[in-house]
């Protein structure tokens, strides 16, 4: 806990895992970020707290010095988790053994061979909707187009689809540290872990092809010689599983939202498709919906903010990606804003694993949907809002002329 506060690093209580209009969120950390680099939120009656990085510079360094602000845990509120993140919760030099195991699968080249499956599945969902008029865009494309791609990536048909989105929904922004989320999160977990390790039963009973099926090639696979044991194959699919669906549909929902509320927008990407790598770009810096947290490993001035060995430290990507001192104008969302240095997938040696498949996904969704729908609105009298903590719309409801 930090001693005598300056200007610089401010004691504060707030909680921004509540509910609020949307965008919201986003406000209040601007204005965090502008009163105070560095700020020490008090979420408990004993104490309790942590640091908070407001801004783009202190951020990107902290993401950089992964032997001070360590892997440990990477929930602010949670330092002892009780659950396990891999390969999130591991530090260097392990964690790139583990990455070098999964980078096959998820870089370019293994994208590039999903694109076309991604594609189709982008448009038979938005072809589903697109005569009815009205859709719940969160609650309909933005949760089921994620499940399906995930399930392709490693290998898997569509069967189980159902089960993966109502886990999802059951962990959806719980990972707050918050007793009742923390409950709700571990039933989500449960049913996502318990389906894994039936999946890995059936597996080493009779195993896949191994260049298809991610299963089969993590039981193949070695770190230093040795096998991956059972325990650290179901964490790393969970870990997947969690990272391929919930974050991808709020951040397909950002988007969508944006465009529904921007026509100038909507109408250049739809007269020019090329624009659209461009755009997710913009949306994933001016929309960030998700910080990360580190735990201090050792006592440390940084930048001349005294933290303590074992302190939280969380690295709000939605502020620093927010930043005046990195972005111009950075409340201006320009489709066209190059170049772009957003840290939305963090930065260095834990930067998220699936962020080329994140980033075809969102191209392709944003795409296949103006195809068909190339003209549609928020229903009027809707009130959007959001949740914190994964900054994401409750609901987004769309209307537009059915054909």
């Amino acid at each position: 806990m930090p001693q005598n506060p300056t200007s610089q690093h401010a004691r504060v209580r707030f909680d921004l895992n509540g509910v609020a209009p949307a965008t919201q969120h986003w406000q209040t950390l601007d204005e965090l970020r502008e009163e105070h680099p560095f700020v020490w939120n008090s979420y408990g009656d004993n104490g309790d707290g942590y640091w908070v990085l407001t801004r783009y510079a202190d951020v990107l360094a902290a993401f950089q010095d992964p032997y001070t602000f360590g892997n440990e845990s990477i929930v602010p509120t949670d330092p002892e988790p009780a659950y396990r993140f891999l390969p999130s919760f591991i530090d260097p030099p392990q964690h790139v053994k583990y990455r070098k195991v999964l980078n096959r699968w998820f870089g370019p080249k293994a994208v590039a061979g999903f694109a076309p499956e991604i594609a189709r599945v982008a448009r038979e969902l938005v072809a589903e909707v697109a005569g009815q008029g009205a859709t719940d865009y969160i609650h309909g494309f933005a949760e089921w187009f994620p499940v399906k791609v995930f399930l392709h990536s490693v290998g898997l048909p569509y069967d189980d689809e159902a089960h993966f989105v109502s886990c999802v929904r059951l962990m959806s922004g719980a990972i707050t540290g918050n007793p009742e989320h923390v409950q709700q999160m571990m039933a989500g977990w449960g049913g996502i872990s318990d389906y894994w390790k039936d999946m890995l039963a059936r597996r080493r009973a009779a195993p896949a092809d191994p260049e298809v099926d991610l299963v089969t090639h993590l039981m193949r696979s070695t770190i230093d010689g040795v096998p991956l044991p059972d325990d650290e194959i179901l964490d790393l699919m969970v870990t997947l599983t969690l990272g391929s669906l919930d974050t991808l549909a709020s951040q397909l929902g950002w988007c969508m939202y944006h465009l529904a509320t921007h026509e100038e927008d909507r109408r250049r990407l739809v007269a020019d498709p090329g624009m659209v790598p461009t755009a997710v770009e913009e949306f994933l810096r001016a929309y960030p919906i998700i910080g990360m947290a580190r735990k201090l490993t050792k006592d440390v001035d940084f930048r001349g903010c005294p933290m303590q060995k074992g302190d939280m430290v969380l690295l709000s990507i939605p502020a620093a990606t927010r930043d005046p001192r990195q972005f111009p104008e950075p409340d201006r969302v320009d489709i066209t804003r190059s170049p772009n240095r957003h840290v939305t997938f963090g930065a260095s040696e834990h930067r998220c694993l699936g962020s080329h498949l994140a980033r075809a996904e969102m191209r392709t969704a944003i795409t296949a949907w103006h195809e068909l729908i190339p003209e549609y609105r928020i229903a009027d009298g809707a009130e959007l809002m959001a949740r914190g903590g994964q900054i994401a719309l409750l609901n987004l409801p769309l209307v537009w002329e059915a054909g």
